[in-house]
């Protein structure tokens, strides 16, 4: 299903991501913003093996990364016994196909194989649709993590889903 991330794909991770922040932003949802995020962080994220991808003809259909820990959105979970998912990305060409819940499942897998008894996620505290699409996939809501202003993010709604 899913492969490493090769370092040509941070191209079109980057792409992907650009175009899912001006759709969230078009429906009135400050998620990610374009531009965010420099080429080299993403390349650095793939040197580090932390990105995976489906792609087909078309290019990369989706992405996920997978963390051994969050320190940004996680301050206090060191050496908690959990696994971190972030960049979990679905082309709108193959939105509601399921393909979000089969790449959250892989994530997941790679957080299992990797011994951690829990996956963790974040999404936009705001977004009440994406909060409810975790919940449904059995993610329970951990609380909400907001940031100083110098960061320059949106509060965070933090999931956790035991992996048993």
């Amino acid at each position: 299903m899913l492969r490493p991330a090769q370092t040509d794909d941070a191209p079109a991770i980057l792409a992907l991501r650009d175009a899912l922040a001006r759709w969230h932003l078009s429906r009135g949802i400050r998620q990610w913003t374009p531009g965010q995020v420099p080429l080299a962080e993403i390349q650095a994220q793939i040197a580090d093996g932390q990105w995976h991808v489906l792609d087909d003809r078309d290019g990369i259909e989706a992405t996920v990364r997978v963390l051994d820990d969050d320190p940004l959105f996680w301050p206090d979970a060191e050496g908690d016994d959990a696994g971190y998912i972030h960049g979990l990305m679905v082309a709108r060409s193959r939105a509601g196909e399921g393909l979000g819940g089969r790449v959250l499942a892989f994530a997941e897998g790679m957080i299992r194989s990797r011994g951690w008894a829990a996956a963790r996620l974040d999404c936009v505290a705001s977004n009440a649709d994406l909060r409810s699409y975790y919940e449904g996939r059995g993610y329970v809501f951990q609380g909400i993590r907001e940031f100083p202003p110098e960061i320059g993010r949106v509060p965070a709604a933090l999931f956790e889903k035991p992996l048993d």
